[in-house]
């Protein structure tokens, strides 16, 4: 007998599948985590309140969520290494399981490294939202995207690598058919590895024993509301947020105890606006891509380079308030700006199942009483669904593409130059019957930041950036646009409205860089023969817009809105966005934060801009967690129940239950918070 032949052969412990199913799943699990950590090495600036230990204590906070994804996406692999059967040595399943895990696990990284750069858009992580913006055919999308691989090169070279890390891994860590896949003591291993991963597995994907799966909410136990990025990952915010659109009832008070109602009744102004108006003003209402407070030098004196000449100058002559944005991308603005109704949901007004509820709209109001209503937009016709919100909202669609022939006039991947484009909106605007409202909405400024071939810039401009150059080209346009405005015999009879559309991506002063900064935007009133100049300071946001126009052009309707009329010298200011799970609410002086139900960050926007002092635990704050709650309450339950518009024949039923007259809620702007003991 040979006894070399029947001697048991020595068992590697790397030759065990379970083992080599750690491995790697570790491998993808530190890849994984790289590539979520990303977002903070590239967006730095965003996170600068943040020390490296911090951000480091994040990072491994984060692998919580990197191990439901992870689970999740492997799921497959994990119960083919675990059968006790020596199928699992068969070479065409096992090549087969190896392509499933590269795909699968390159899937997920890649949703991560997308998010590096597309993160610096939005200021939040990515949610499923982002796959209706790719579906609607109507999208001149791709190439703008073209236009990013090569803008951010660098992202696809990084994402080649990890690609290669997975292929490289799963050829090293593929099973060896083992002699002994037949004896006991390997059945037994394989069992016990089953059994292990049967009960692993399952805690992994729900993040934890805890009673409920964790959610993006969780992540706010680990770090503020704007440090949440970097605890989450994409391919996670994409699949929470398509299981979790429907908003839930909320009742933390009474009809009798709400104070609140975005029911407005008493539109006439008691202050700005001149009493002796006489006639119906024109409106044109000019919507600026991009433009935050961050790139005008009216709002920051001493901003290294002055981009906005122009409009420095029309605002000395306006009535300008401190603007907020009541979301972060363009297509949140138009249901704030037209209809009153800010972003409090995880996916936009436009993708959410909500987008076939009735909404009143400026438009429809100003309709009503004689005005022929319009809005301009440069883009390709149905572009972010600007174009069927512009008409629920009682605005007439004029995208304006057609009207040129000539390659010059475009930026070659989006729409028309603002230039151009502007100069077609005044001789279509020539063509109404007044009194006219229009919405014009501008483009250039918007990425991939193209210039005219014909457009000269000055000398010093080889140091700004490109986005910074579009916003001096998009300057120079309004400049030629009122030039020519001037010209025409409506201008002396028309109110224009200078907003923007969301704030600058794109930050270079640190109080921008923060959760309250991002939203900083201009708002400016501007006819001199009825609007005196002035710059208040005062805290005004998108959804005022639609009710405050109405009021300066002394149309006197009730007006669906959650905002206020800034030409009521009783109404109080306060602003309102959601954003990483997080409700901000603020009067102007203080700055609330919550998770909806409890407050975690308090603090001073007037005194403390970079938001580095919390003051939860000295001051609570409870009068504006409340009026911040009152609205939540009004905004889900209005958008579950399809009440966001006014039903002119229920009206005074209504005004008996929960309805408030807004004018008569607030006295004193300025009054202390309520102190904590």
């Amino acid at each position: 007998m040979n006894y070399y032949s029947t001697r048991k052969k020595k068992v590697k412990p790397f030759d065990i599948p379970a083992i080599r199913l750690v491995f790697k799943l570790f491998i993808v699990l530190l890849l994984f985590s790289v590539s979520r950590w990303l977002i903070y090495l590239f967006n730095e600036e965003f996170f600068h309140h943040l020390t490296l230990l911090q951000a480091l204590n994040l990072y491994f906070s984060g692998m919580r969520f990197d191990l439901v994804v992870i689970a999740y996406a492997n799921l497959p692999v994990i119960i083919f290494h675990c059968l006790p059967s020596k199928v699992i040595y068969n070479k065409v399943l096992q090549t087969i399981f190896n392509l499933y895990f590269i795909i699968a696990n390159a899937i997920i990284v890649v949703f991560n490294m997308i998010d590096v750069i597309y993160f610096r858009f939005i200021g939040k992580r990515m949610t499923s939202e982002f796959f209706q913006f790719f579906g609607n055919s109507d999208e001149n999308i791709w190439p703008i995207v073209g236009q990013v691989f090569v803008d951010y090169w660098f992202m696809l070279v990084l994402t080649a690598l990890f690609v290669m890390v997975l292929i490289v891994i799963s050829k090293r860590s593929q099973l060896k058919p083992d002699q002994a896949a037949s004896n006991s003591r390997w059945h037994l291993t394989q069992w016990l590895s089953l059994l292990f991963f049967v009960i692993v597995t399952p805690i992994a994907c729900r993040g934890g024993l805890q009673n409920k799966p964790v959610n993006m909410s969780t992540a706010l136990k680990y770090a503020d509301s704007q440090s949440v990025p970097i605890v989450l990952n994409t391919p996670f915010t994409i699949v929470k947020s398509s299981t979790s659109q429907a908003l839930k009832e909320v009742h933390h008070y009474t009809p009798e105890e709400m104070d609140f109602s975005p029911i407005v009744y008493n539109l006439t102004p008691n202050r700005y606006v001149s009493d002796s108006l006489g006639f119906q003003p024109n409106l044109v209402f000019i919507v600026l891509e991009s433009f935050g407070q961050e790139m005008i030098t009216y709002y920051n004196p001493y901003r290294r380079y002055p981009l906005t000449p122009f409009l420095d100058s029309l605002f000395e002559k306006s009535l300008t308030f401190n603007g907020f944005a009541n979301g972060r991308r363009s297509i949140e603005a138009l249901p704030s700006l037209f209809s009153g109704l800010p972003s409090l949901m995880d996916v936009d007004f436009t993708s959410s199942a909500y987008f076939g509820n009735r909404v009143d709209g400026l438009g429809q109001s100003l309709k009503s009483v004689g005005y022929h209503t319009s809005m301009f937009h440069g883009g390709n016709n149905g572009t972010m669904n600007f174009d069927v919100y512009a008409k629920n909202a009682g605005f007439d669609y004029y995208y304006g593409r057609n009207e040129y022939d000539n390659d010059d006039d475009f930026d070659g991947r989006w729409g028309i130059f603002d230039g151009p484009f502007l100069q077609y909106c005044i001789r279509t605007i020539n063509t109404f019957h007044q009194p006219f409202a229009t919405c014009i909405y501008t483009l250039s400024s918007h990425h991939p930041y193209t210039l005219p071939k014909y457009f000269e810039m000055p000398q010093e401009s080889y140091l700004w950036s490109g986005f910074e150059k579009t916003v001096f080209y998009a300057d120079c346009a309004l400049r030629d646009f009122f030039a020519e405005a001037e010209k025409q015999p409506w201008f002396d009879s028309t109110l224009f409205v200078i907003t923007a559309d969301h704030a600058n991506t794109e930050h270079y002063l640190s109080e921008y860089s923060n959760i309250w900064g991002m939203y900083s935007i201009p708002i400016a009133f501007y006819m001199p023969s009825q609007i005196a100049p002035m710059r208040t300071n005062e805290l005004a946001q998108q959804v005022d817009l639609n009710l405050s126009i109405m009021s300066a052009l002394g149309v006197n309707d009730t007006v669906f809105s959650f905002g206020r009329n800034v030409f009521d010298s009783l109404s109080e200011p306060n602003a309102i966005a959601y954003i990483n799970q997080t409700y901000l609410y603020s009067n102007g002086v203080y700055l609330v934060q919550s998770d909806g139900d409890n407050t975690f960050g308090v603090f001073n926007i007037q005194r403390d801009r970079l938001l580095d002092d919390n003051l939860i635990d000295h001051i609570q704050c409870s009068d504006l967690a409340k009026k911040m709650k009152e609205r939540i309450q009004e905004y889900n339950n209005r958008f579950i129940l399809n009440q966001l518009y006014i039903d002119k024949e229920a009206l005074h039923e209504q005004a008996e239950d929960t309805i408030h007259n807004q004018s008569d809620l607030w006295q004193d702007t300025q009054e202390e918070p309520a102190q904590s003991n």
